[in-house]
């Protein structure tokens, strides 16, 4: 789970720095990599090592959701400004 929950989460970090269909993939495998990192985590009789490679997954997947939250409000953002400038 440790390892799957990193690589989701980079693979989210990747994913979200692509065009168009890059940013919703990218915050779909954040969510997948928060839940797998957590459950990672959250195994008391896991190895420390295992443990802590969910914690740093959880880390990355944050800051991946958070960018891509921050993507997609600017794009919202954008959009807004750009139907107010047609008059629409």
């Amino acid at each position: 789970m440790a390892l799957l929950s990193l690589a989701l989460a980079v693979a989210a970090l990747v994913a979200g720095a692509l065009p168009h269909p890059g940013m919703f993939v990218g915050l779909g495998l954040a969510i997948a990599a928060l839940g797998t990192g957590w459950i990672g985590w959250q195994r008391r009789h896991s190895p420390g090592a295992h443990r802590l490679t969910a914690a740093v997954g959880l880390g990355v997947a944050a800051m991946a959701l958070a960018l891509g939250g921050a993507r997609y409000a600017v794009t919202l953002f954008a959009v807004s400004k750009l139907t107010a400038l047609v008059g629409g």
